[in-house]
């Protein structure tokens, strides 16, 4: 292994420099001084100069004059062994850099709610990764408390979680609202109708999600304004498991479009849903460190599928 030296010479300190290392490795290469100087387009004084700097702080007698010119040493052969090994270390660190800075490598971190990591999240990480192949890429989909227990420990890079409204923090972020859905098996006598009411759902059969979810507090609150009493068997936590529900026939249900868009066509329809029951999301970075190049990266990414999605559901 090379290693870069600091002797006592005459009571001073010499540092052994890289540019004496590559004024020594361009010397073995070309085979003299004058040939490593015409490499490095240098004198051949300030090389020699540099060589003799070289052995001085090293204490290595690099080379021998033989006749007009020089020839390696046994310890000059050995050192040019692990300069070479050196310098293959050092062009892998410039590999790195260069790949680095241009986005084509690293890991991503991210951990959202299932609404967003069942089906929109996938479909951006594949188009991510078919862009920048060298980048790592891992999803963790977890219910909403253990999305913000995973944020709170800064090993993320990005979270997703139900918007609360409060976005002071500056490393939170509005990423999305949306007006939720009525979700309708495609054979459903209220398939037929553009959008759907409170009093349309009268005495049907309602598979709703939990009682702590912001939505369905939301729901509870529009059918008890109208004086609607929900037919509600069935509840569960995540918004995947409504749409399996509802297209077995369990029910229907009100849930946001982005859970729901991942069902469409697969016997289950979507609808308009009114008045209006607002569905918000919030991305959280880490707050205690930077934004890496590669989360940049995937930001410009997100967000021309984020609005993509806005404008199908709008279209719907």
């Amino acid at each position: 292994m090379l290693v870069i030296q600091v002797c006592r010479c005459q009571h001073r300190y010499l540092l052994m420099n890289l540019r004496q290392i590559e004024v020594f490795q361009a010397v073995m290469r070309a085979g003299s001084i004058t040939a490593g100087a015409d490499l490095l387009n240098l004198s051949q004084p300030a090389v020699s100069r540099q060589i003799e700097r070289l052995e001085k702080v090293s204490n290595l007698k690099l080379f021998k004059r033989v006749g007009r010119g020089l020839q390696p040493t046994p310890e000059g052969m050995a050192f040019y062994e692990e300069v070479k090994r050196a310098f293959v270390g050092l062009e892998n660190l410039r590999h790195i850099a260069d790949t680095i800075s241009n986005f084509n490598t690293g890991h991503l971190r991210i951990t959202s709610l299932p609404a967003l990591g069942f089906g929109f999240l996938p479909r951006v990480i594949t188009r991510f990764s078919s862009l920048f192949p060298q980048v790592d890429v891992s999803l963790q989909v977890r219910s909403a408390g253990a999305v913000r227990a995973v944020t709170a420990t800064q090993e993320f890079d990005l979270g997703f979680l139900p918007g609360l409204g409060d976005y002071t923090e500056p490393h939170v972020h509005h990423f999305a609202t949306v007006d939720a859905v009525c979700i309708l098996p495609t054979d459903h006598p209220l398939s037929n109708l553009t959008e759907i009411r409170p009093e349309d759902l009268q005495g049907i059969s309602f598979v709703g999600l939990v009682k702590d979810d912001i939505t369905r507090r939301q729901v509870d609150q529009l059918f008890r304004a109208a004086d609607i009493p929900l037919r509600q068997h069935v509840e569960t936590q995540f918004a995947a498991t409504i749409c399996n529900f509802v297209i077995g026939g369990a029910g229907v249900s009100i849930v946001s479009p982005f859970a729901a868009a991942d069902f469409a066509g697969r016997g289950l329809i979507m609808r308009p849903f009114r008045p209006a029951v607002k569905v918000d999301y919030q991305m959280v970075m880490p707050s205690m460190r930077p934004q890496s190049a590669v989360t940049r990266k995937f930001l410009t990414v997100l967000q021309e599928e984020r609005d993509h999605a806005l404008r199908s559901f709008a279209d719907a």
